[in-house]
């Protein structure tokens, strides 16, 4: 550029802020553009090479990131974009095409099933504690009457049909189940119920306790999830409409929209972000995302499937230099830039 050039632009230094600020519009537009791949790398070059010198304590802190997930909690809890996705996701979850074509055992290792019924069946205390509860529970101990009772019914009445091939049995039988009946209203059968619903709840808890002890149960449970795994998932809607489970999915959205901001669940969230923090504090953020699994590659492959088409359309209608400049003019058109290209 020959000085009478130079000279020349000198003298207005308004027109060389607007192309100064041309120029780096143009320049910003094509680094996310023309140089996309480009540019994603070298920031992120940037990024995890600071990364490895920052630790999460010092980056942020516990009671910032609690005040967040309580915002979060609540202003996406209280919003109305989970409410309208519940019904479609239990329907396309329930008409998903693939179930047609893969077993739950395809998706579910059977080892893994099996270790879980292990599990569960090991642990002695629970099953204690749950029936003990049960003994508690007034409701449970008439399901039990009602169950051994039909138990009972069912081994009687299949008698009854062998005795009345046998000459003379039938009448017994009758005769028995008269006394029986005319017993019941001598001695007031009926107060009795309540004495005979718990007696029946604590010899189903007692069988139940002996099942759990020495029954085949592992063999049965693994026996079950075969007849499940081998079939398609699509056989599952057997147990289910489509609205039972839109209905069933509503109801569980709502426990955890109107739970969500108890003090016990805020309390969950508090406990396991300061668990977070006391057992990566001191971490750097580099060494965080390599425990995610994620490398440079991997990100770089989600920026270039993320980015691109959005910032295309962006720069298609004109809103990406648009927006560029609006933030760039403020500095290059400031009395102090003018001031300083006046020099």
């Amino acid at each position: 550029m020959s000085p009478a050039s130079v000279s020349h632009m000198s003298t207005d230094p308004q027109a060389l802020a607007a192309k100064l600020l041309d120029a780096h519009v143009q320049h910003l537009v094509a680094e996310v553009t023309d140089r996309f791949a480009d540019t994603v790398s070298r920031e992120l070059d940037w990024a995890l090479e600071t990364a490895a010198t920052l630790k999460l304590a010092e980056v942020v802190n516990p009671a910032d990131v609690k005040a967040a997930a309580r915002l979060g909690i609540d202003k996406v809890g209280e919003g109305s974009l989970i409410d309208e996705l519940i019904a479609p996701s239990a329907e396309m979850f329930y008409n998903l095409p693939a179930a047609s074509d893969n077993t739950l055992g395809d998706v579910v290792d059977r080892d893994k099933v099996e270790k879980i019924v292990e599990a569960v069946l090991r642990n002695r205390a629970g099953q204690n504690r749950f029936l003990d509860k049960l003994l508690e529970s007034p409701s449970a101990a008439l399901v039990a009457s009602a169950f051994t009772g039909k138990i009972v019914d069912g081994i009687v009445g299949a008698q009854r049909q062998k005795a009345e091939k046998i000459p003379g049995m039938g009448s017994a039988f009758s005769l028995g189940g008269k006394l029986a009946s005319a017993a019941a209203k001598a001695t007031n059968l009926d107060k009795a119920a309540d004495r005979g619903a718990v007696m029946a709840l604590k010899v189903t808890e007692q069988a139940v306790r002996e099942l759990l002890k020495d029954g085949p149960l592992k063999q049965a449970a693994m026996e079950i999830w075969d007849l499940h795994a081998n079939e398609p998932i699509s056989e599952q809607r057997k147990y289910a409409t489509l609205a039972e489970v839109q209905e069933i999915a509503e109801l569980g959205h709502q426990i955890a929209k109107s739970s969500r901001d108890r003090d016990y669940v805020l309390a969950v969230v508090d406990g396991g972000i300061d668990m977070v923090f006391k057992l990566y504090g001191d971490t750097d953020l580099k060494t965080l995302l390599d425990k995610t699994g994620l490398a440079k590659d991997d990100l770089a492959k989600f920026a270039s499937l993320l980015g691109p088409t959005a910032i295309a359309k962006l720069n298609e209608n004109g809103v990406l230099a648009a927006e560029i400049r609006k933030r760039l003019e403020p500095f290059y058109l400031a009395d102090s830039t003018i001031a300083l290209l006046s020099e």
